[in-house]
C-alpha cells in the first residue's frame, strides 16, 4: 500500500491525463504533449510497487533516443522523437499505462 498520498505524482498525472483525452491531435501528438506536463516525475514520487511501471512507461517513450546534429545539439529529443515513430495503438497503450498508474495512486489514496 502507499505509504502517502503521493500528492504531486497524483496531481501531475491527473492534468496528463485531461491532456490526453482532450488534447489536439492523435494519441502520438498528445502523449508527446503531455510528456512536457510529467517529465519531472521520478520513481521516488510513486510507491514502491507502482516505481516499475512508471520506468517502463519512461523506457518506452524514450525507446528510440534522441537526434543529435553533428554540433551535439538536439534535434529532436528522445520522446518526440520517439513518439513520430510509433504506431498509434503503441501510443494508446503508453496511455492506458499511464491511466493504469493513475488509477492505482487514486484508489489507494481514497482508501486512507
Amino acid at each position: 500500500m502507499v505509504s502517502n498520498n503521493h500528492s504531486y505524482a497524483r496531481q501531475k498525472l491527473r492534468e496528463t491525463i485531461f491532456s490526453l483525452a482532450t488534447g489536439p491531435g492523435d494519441i502520438r501528438k498528445r502523449l508527446t504533449q503531455a510528456y512536457y506536463g510529467f517529465f519531472k516525475l521520478k520513481n521516488k514520487d510513486f510507491p514502491l510497487e507502482l516505481q516499475s511501471d512508471w520506468e517502463c512507461i519512461q523506457n518506452e517513450l524514450k525507446e528510440f533516443g534522441p537526434i543529435i546534429r553533428e554540433d551535439g545539439s538536439v534535434f529532436r529529443g528522445a520522446v518526440e522523437n520517439t513518439c513520430i515513430r510509433i504506431k498509434n495503438q503503441t501510443g494508446v497503450k503508453i496511455a492506458k499505462k499511464i491511466l493504469k498508474i493513475y488509477i492505482s495512486l487514486e484508489l489507494d489514496y481514497r482508501d486512507k
